[in-house]
């Protein structure tokens, strides 16, 4: 039973292998086909060539996982920081207001009030313009 069993095995590898250099062990140029001369090594380099490729995308993924973690990161910081930012402004803008309404009153204060003269009413006068 166990040879039966190994027989159907390396029966089954062969057609996987078969299938293997059916889909990538042979090229057409130009309407011709033309084989590798490779075959038993294919199946071992695709395997190691897709490892390393499935390994670079899981790397890939993991890193713009990362990335993504740390954009989030810095926009939260700064959303935190602008709001800071705008509550001291406010507090700051009401500051300035009230010591230019203070500063304001305080000249008021010192100021002297200057009564204008009025100027007197103009007359009409008789002028010499020429002689009788």
């Amino acid at each position: 039973m166990a040879e039966v069993v190994a027989g159907t095995e390396s029966e089954d590898n062969m057609s996987m292998s078969m299938s293997l250099q059916d889909l990538l062990g042979s090229h057409s140029h130009g309407g011709r086909r033309v084989k590798r001369k490779s075959v038993v090594e294919e199946p071992l380099v695709v395997d190691k060539v897709t490892l390393q490729k499935q390994r670079r995308m899981i790397k890939n993924r993991e890193s713009a996982a990362r990335s993504r973690e740390r954009k989030q990161a810095y926009t939260v910081e700064l959303e935190s920081l602008v709001t800071h930012l705008e509550e001291e402004n406010a507090v700051l803008l009401q500051l300035a207001a009230d010591r230019k309404r203070l500063r304001l009153n305080q000249l008021m204060e010192c100021l002297i009030p200057v009564e204008e003269k009025r100027k007197p009413k103009r007359m009409l006068r008789r002028v010499n313009s020429s002689q009788w």
